[in-house]
């Protein structure tokens, strides 16, 4: 599994890549919520991930690593 951490002001999310399952997993970090409602995604859709992720951090560029995912 692959994971890449992304921080705005005080969001943090952690993008993890599971490759071989074909998933990403959408991890909200930041300490403002129930541990219970932090996985914000998990499925096969990388586009539906990164909703989630610019939903916790607002627009967000897709790193360079993560854009082999994107295409």
């Amino acid at each position: 599994m692959q994971e890449l951490r992304l921080q705005k002001q005080t969001r943090v999310v952690s993008f993890r890549i599971a490759e071989e399952a074909g998933e990403f997993i959408v991890f909200d970090m930041s300490l403002s919520g129930p541990v219970r409602q932090r996985t914000r995604y998990s499925g096969p859709d990388f586009k539906e991930a990164w909703q989630a992720v610019e939903a916790i951090l607002g627009d967000t560029d897709i790193p360079a690593a993560l854009q082999r995912f994107a295409g």
